[in-house]
Formats: structure tokens, sequence, C-alpha cells
């Protein structure tokens, strides 16, 4: 070994160690994300977090645990991280999982039909505005899991003598579209059960949409139902009232003497 180069530790952090961690990581961070939407944006899903999530919904913000993620990483391989270090990680992970088109709506159905009975996601889609959910939530998995994939790559380039990767490794950073929905969807779960919210809620979204539609029924047959009003505006026309004559005083004029 050349002279000056950082000494390895005598226990080479495993890739399925790591893989392992970045799993757990990503799932923990869409459930954090999951449960911010949930509290803030849509919170008629409150009653239906578990109080356990709820309990840890600080620790599980998706910026914390990507902050603790990239420097459990650091110390897998021996490493301290510098602050403007776990700041770099974080930034190019963040502009990473951005650019991904895996984090915008084209896999929506596929993903809740990961997450939720068939039976219940077309009422979902239709009367519940679940995209921020979905989207934050995967937006989370993403980024974490780039952050992760970030932090191994620059800590495996820095025991090899250098300093710093010259350019991220975009390809390295994307997670797969599989992977994505299958820990988007095991997120979800954690933070909203899936059975919870199909006996409860989801009952009442399918009992809401069948009002809604014999509603709409019933108002269809009426006017058909209704007897033809005998004039056009279905009101009796009303007799003209008539006017007073307004009679004037004649004057006699006498003759002249």
């Amino acid at each position: 070994m050349l002279p000056g180069m950082p000494t390895s530790p005598k226990r080479t952090a495993s890739v399925a160690g790591t893989e392992a961690r970045l799993h757990a990581a990503s799932v923990q961070a869409g459930a954090g994300a999951a449960i911010d939407v949930a509290l803030h944006t849509l919170p008629l899903l409150r009653p239906f977090i578990p109080k356990r999530m709820l309990d840890a919904a600080e620790r599980m913000k998706p910026a914390t645990v990507r902050r603790d993620l990239v420097k459990t990483i650091y110390a897998r391989h021996g490493l301290k991280p510098a602050r403007w270090e776990i700041e770099s990680v974080l930034a190019v992970a963040e502009t990473q999982a951005k650019l991904s088109p895996l984090t915008r709506k084209d896999g929506l159905r596929d993903l809740l039909g990961e997450w939720l009975p068939t039976p219940l996601i077309q009422p979902l889609l239709r009367f519940t505005p679940v995209e921020p959910l979905v989207a934050e939530t995967t937006r989370a998995v993403a980024t974490t899991w780039a952050a992760g994939r970030y932090a191994d790559a620059v800590c495996r380039v820095r025991k090899a003598g250098m300093d710093w990767l010259p350019a991220p490794l975009g390809e390295a950073l994307e997670i797969a579209p599989a992977k994505l929905r299958d820990f988007s969807a095991e997120a979800l779960t954690m933070a909203l059960p899936p059975l919870k919210l199909a006996a409860a809620w989801g009952g009442q979204v399918l009992r809401a949409s069948g009002r809604i539609a014999k509603a709409a029924g019933r108002a269809a047959r009426e006017p058909t139902a209704k007897p033809s009003a005998p004039s056009t505006s279905g009101r009796p026309a009303k007799a003209p009232r008539k006017r007073a004559a307004v009679t004037t005083p004649k004057t006699r004029r006498g003759n002249p003497g």
C-alpha cells in the first residue's frame, strides 16, 4: 500500500449489509413522508395511522432518516464524514430523485394495486386526492435510496485513495422501477395498514359512492315522473289587472247674455 493512503478497516462493509440498510431506510423514509401527508394534507387518513407510527413520526421524517443513513454507511466503511460531506451527498441525492421519471404519476395505479385491495382502488382514485400521498412517498423512497447509494460510492472511492467522486453516478443512484414500487407499497403499508383502510375508510367510500349513484338515478327519473304543466312556464297565467278609468268633470259654459 502506498504511503498516505487510508488504511482499510479489518472488516469491509458487505454489499448485502448495505443493501439491507438501504432497504430499511428507504421504507422508513417513505412511511414518514406518508404520515406527514396524512397529518397535514389529508387529515381524514389520520385515524388509520397506527399509534406507534404517530409516536415515531418525528424520527421518521425523511430528512432525518437520510442523514442517519449516510452516517451509518460511512461508519460501516470506517470513515467519519464531515458536515459538508453529508450535505453534499444529500444534495446530490435530492437532485437525482427529482430528475427520475419514476417519481411521477406514471405508475400510480400499479403502486396502489400493491398496497390496497383491487375493489378499493377505483373509488379511492375517484373520491380522494391520493396523488400527493403516493408522490411524496415514492419521492422519499427514491431520494433516500440515492443518498445511501452515493454515500456508499463515495466511501469506496475514498478507500481507494481518491478524495471525491469526479461526477455523480446517475445510473448507480437510480432505483429500479419494480424496487421503487415495492418499497413504496411497503412504506404505505407501514404508515396506513391496508386492511384497516379497507374495513373502515374503504367501506365508507364505497357506501358514499353507492349513495351518490342512487341519488343520480333518482334525479334522472324525476323529470319523466312529473305531470306536464299546462303552460310553458309551469304556472297559471294571471289575468291582466283592469285599470280604473279616470274621468274629468266637464264644465258648462253659460250662454252669452
